[in-house]
């Protein structure tokens, strides 16, 4: 069992300077995709390792203890591993995700009291089967009241990924929504490759939850959408119709595609953005992929020739380090 590890230089080591790393891991039908990421002092942000494996062979057991056993085989060649906050992503339908008020100035076994009444009562979530989680909204108090934002996910997903982390010498810190992870990746990643930008630009964000198009304008989120889309094969056509009517003010569609891609997606989306409009003012919008690790400090050769296309299938396994390294710098 062999990790294909991107480039060379293994193990990597804390540096003077870094903060403990983040390992963000990602685990859907493809297969598992880790990067591992730590925080400067200076606050940028080093990409130490990309790895990904295929699922587990056709005839092997689907058990915990084979996962293990792979995690293990790679932790020998990295040996900062053990000291990084391990996030880890679940599929965006295995989550639910829901807003409630409680008075003010409560304890936290209070709220959390609150919190799984509420989602008995109101959800039919049980305990034995979800597990919660919750946090108070920031600046929410008003009229003697906090909002809560409350998530479950099933309790077998949370204790799968314990024992399969645990089995590996691994501990799990964060779980969060792998999609969700995938989006704040890829907005980072925009605010580096355009910079200072003015007028409309549109963020494509392409996961196993499905597709969401961010609408940017002057370097500030305006609205999200979601794209009803099953395959990537289907997704050109799609943007093609969503663009419809802002093609003449779009300045630029940028792509975070977390799957295998191929450079003629790129022509695809530019043809789809032709049905809409025809004549120069379609040829004014950019149409580019967007970097998993744009703006990162990356050493390795291996993961520096990486193009964007190469890298893309890393997303949500990013945006899930970069979770746990501001976490490490709050």
């Amino acid at each position: 069992m062999k990790w294909n590890k991107q480039g060379a230089g293994w193990p990597w080591r804390r540096a003077a300077g870094q903060l403990p790393g983040a390992l963000g891991l990602a685990r859907d039908a493809r297969g598992w995709h880790m990067v591992q990421l730590a925080r400067e002092l200076d606050g940028g942000v080093r990409l130490l390792a990309a790895s990904r494996l295929g699922p587990v062979a056709a005839g092997d057991p689907e058990s915990m203890g084979a996962d293990s056993l792979r995690l293990q085989d790679w932790m020998a060649d990295c040996a900062c591993v053990r000291e990084s906050r391990v996030v880890a992503g679940l599929p965006r339908s295995s989550v639910r995700v829901w807003r409630m008020t409680a008075p003010a100035g409560l304890e936290e076994a209070d709220l959390e009291h609150m919190a799984r009444v509420d989602a008995q009562s109101r959800h039919g979530l049980l305990p034995d089967v979800w597990q919660l989680d919750f946090g108070v909204v920031p600046a929410s108090a008003e009229g003697g009241e906090v909002e809560l934002l409350v998530a479950a996910a099933p309790r077998a997903e949370v204790e799968g990924w314990q024992q399969v982390l645990g089995g590996a010498g691994l501990k799990l810190g964060v779980l969060e929504v792998a999609a969700h992870a995938a989006r704040a990746a890829a907005l980072r990643a925009w605010r580096v490759q355009a910079g200072e930008v003015a007028g409309r630009h549109g963020i494509v964000v392409w996961t196993e939850g499905g597709a969401s198009l961010l609408w940017m304008l002057d370097g500030a989120l305006l609205a999200e959408q979601a794209l009803e889309v099953e395959a990537l094969a289907d997704l050109a056509g799609v943007l093609g119709h969503a663009c419809r009517g802002h093609v003449t003010s779009l300045r630029g569609l940028w792509l975070a595609v977390d799957e295998a891609a191929e450079e003629a997606f790129l022509q695809q989306v530019r043809e789809a953005l032709h049905g809409g409009v025809a004549g120069t003012e379609v040829s004014r919008v950019s149409v580019q992929w967007l970097h998993p690790w744009a703006g990162m400090r990356v050493e390795d050769a291996g993961l520096q020739r990486l193009s964007a296309i190469e890298a893309s299938g890393w997303w949500a396994a990013c945006g899930l380090a970069l979770r746990g390294v501001d976490a490490w710098s709050r």
